[in-house]
């Protein structure tokens, strides 16, 4: 067999730098296993790097973004993923927003009103109003004026009925006391004779219609009418004339 050029005629392994060039000193040091096997994961490695790096080509495409430069790619390289998660976050989150603003239905917050509702600040009248009297006769609201209507279904209420009459009576007031249910109720015995007490009936529910503030409300109520007609205040979960006491000298 012939030898290696260089050598020495005898078959022995060539001088010091008389042989193949060093490795370029970067590369570090470099071992070879005895099994390839334990070269796996550097592979996997590897394999993970390419994948990366032609999903990020191919997403750089679909965005029309420039072409990445060329650099080394690392298992540690930030990548699109991130950036395409906050934008799509985003876009969820703005998309909800709109959805909840402008979904069909949605009642507006409103602050939860404190003690008794009023009157509103539109002027309300009931001059048009017309109730019965126990026999069933039309009575025309606007001739009973001034009063203190006390809405009183489902209650007897004689207490509320009685304190009222007193506080009308106790006051500068010609006003008249009303108490008006769906049928016309039975009032109290004993009540202050210098005030007129009514019992009328409602069927239609016609105050509580009118009055915007007592719209669909069922508990024990009080309306105040002056001469003319119109609502002073409206009162609903009335329990004492104390709540409206300071407004009839408005009647």
């Amino acid at each position: 067999m012939g030898t290696l050029r260089g050598d020495n005629g005898g078959g022995e392994r060539p001088q010091e730098g008389g042989g193949l060039p060093d490795l370029p000193p970067e590369w570090g040091t470099i071992i070879i296993p005895d099994d390839a096997g334990a070269l796996d994961h550097e592979g996997a490695s590897i394999r993970r790097q390419f994948r990366r790096a032609a999903m990020r080509r191919r997403w750089r495409r679909r965005l029309h973004l420039r072409p990445e430069p060329l650099r080394r790619t690392t298992d540690d390289s930030p990548g699109l993923a991130v950036p395409l998660l906050i934008m799509s976050i985003a876009v969820i989150a703005t998309l909800v927003s709109l959805f909840a603003v402008a979904w069909p239905g949605r009642a507006p917050k409103t602050t939860p009103r404190v003690g008794s509702p009023t009157t509103p600040a539109v002027a309300v009248s009931l001059a048009g109003v017309s109730l019965q009297d126990p026999d069933g006769a039309p009575v025309a609201l606007k001739d009973l004026t001034p009063a203190v209507i006390l809405l009183v279904e489902g209650c007897t209420c004689e207490k509320l009925i009685s304190s009222t009459t007193e506080a009308v009576a106790g006051s500068a007031s010609t006003a008249k006391v009303l108490v008006v249910a769906v049928h016309a109720p039975t009032l109290p015995s004993g009540l202050n004779e210098k005030v007129t007490v009514r019992a009328l009936a409602d069927p239609n529910n016609s105050v509580r219609a009118t009055v915007p503030a007592l719209a669909g409300d069922r508990t024990s109520s009080a309306v105040l009418v002056d001469a003319d007609g119109r609502v002073i205040r409206a009162t609903r979960s009335v329990t004492s004339p104390d709540e409206f006491r300071a407004d009839l000298s408005k009647l």
